[in-house]
């Protein structure tokens, strides 16, 4: 695939910023549970987090996979269907890998399933792909929050962690690993698989706007309406629902995250020529974002379940912000090394072997 550099330094910045949000569930999987804390700095981050960060990386993430799809399709043209098809395939085998031994809070597996369903549509019209993107993304999630609302449970567990799940032996994790994840897979066609899917169409459709009609979304309306609506949206969901509401509020924040994800998209996108530049680190980031974030698994699995089990226990958000800090001065160091070094990520490396070798069984 030829690179798109303003496309790789998006990925950077998502691929950076998602550690924000899942460090808690590397350390909490099933809760996500934090310690209490009332210092004012512990409450102004979570205020920051959930506005500007919670949901939006991931989104930024969905909605750029949409737009790869698009130029690995005209890239290959008439065999375009079967190179992408061996690249999820390869996709969805490691995120296997990775739910089952390392994490199960894995998405690659998702993002395979919703990438074959992009492929089985993306020769329709855009006007179709518009009205199945947003059927994909509200009709899942607004049953769910109906749903949510008619049991009852709307709060969201904050329940102290059991002094017996404080670390894990490697045999205990992969114990763990395989029951959460198969869990996962089954919730999997509920709501997950659709959205990605619906957030991919977005992908789809920006593809059409900028690389085929050359069209695009003034400035304005990025940063004067689909910004502060997002901005806006989560905090007033946040004030008024995330106390006695909060599963509500957590799939409210998803949508809230999309006007900002596209708009944030759009802005770079039209000034892409700017981008046009190998030795932007963000992009070597772009460009090795599956070995980084197989690397942020890991060690956060390490080190919350392994070295420093009672972290789990007394972290607030200031101590999740530092240490996600120190995530990113990790990743950009070993992205530096690979750019001095001109090396390719070990995952991406694996992962372009085992593409070749499927596509040369194709002939």
């Amino acid at each position: 695939m030829y690179r798109v550099d303003s496309i790789d330094f998006l990925r950077g910045i998502a691929l950076l910023g998602l550690p924000l949000t899942n460090l808690m569930y590397m350390a909490n999987f099933t809760s996500g549970a934090m310690a209490p804390s009332s210092a004012w700095s512990d409450n102004l981050l979570s205020y920051i987090v959930d506005i500007f960060a919670h949901g939006k990386f991931r989104t930024i993430f969905s909605i750029l996979f949409g737009v790869s799809i698009c130029l690995l399709y005209e890239k290959y043209g008439a065999n375009g269907t079967k190179i992408i098809k061996n690249r999820l395939l390869v996709l969805g085998f490691l995120g296997c890998i990775h739910g089952f031994l390392v994490w199960p809070g894995d998405i690659l597996l998702n993002y395979a399933f919703s990438g074959l369903l992009v492929l089985s549509v993306i020769k329709l019209k855009s006007s179709t792909l518009f009205k199945l993107a947003v059927c994909a993304i509200f009709i899942p999630i607004l049953t769910l929050i109906l749903l949510i609302l008619q049991s009852g449970e709307t709060g969201v567990e904050q329940s102290l962690i059991n002094l017996d799940e404080i670390g894990f032996t490697a045999f205990g994790l992969l114990k763990f690993n395989v029951e959460n994840y198969l869990a996962m897979l089954a919730l999997l066609p509920t709501i997950t698989l659709w959205y990605i899917f619906g957030l991919m169409l977005v992908g789809v459709l920006i593809y059409r706007m900028y690389w085929l009609s050359k069209a695009n979304l003034s400035r304005f309306v990025c940063i004067c309406i689909l910004i502060p609506l997002s901005i806006l949206g989560s905090l007033a969901a946040r004030l008024s629902l995330a106390e006695q509401y909060g599963l509500v509020y957590d799939l409210l924040n998803w949508l809230c995250a999309i006007p900002f994800s596209i708009a944030l998209i759009c802005i770079v996108l039209k000034r892409k020529q700017l981008f046009d530049t190998s030795a932007s680190l963000l992009s070597y980031v772009g460009r090795n974002s599956l070995s980084l974030y197989l690397l942020q698994s890991l060690v956060g699995v390490v080190l919350f379940q392994f070295v420093f089990p009672t972290w789990k226990i007394y972290f607030t958000q200031t101590d999740y912000f530092l240490l996600f800090i120190g995530f990113t001065i990790l990743q950009l160091a070993v992205v530096w090394w690979f750019k001095c070094k001109s090396l390719r990520g070990p995952a991406e490396v694996v992962f372009a072997h085992c593409q070749n070798y499927l596509n040369r069984r194709e002939y």
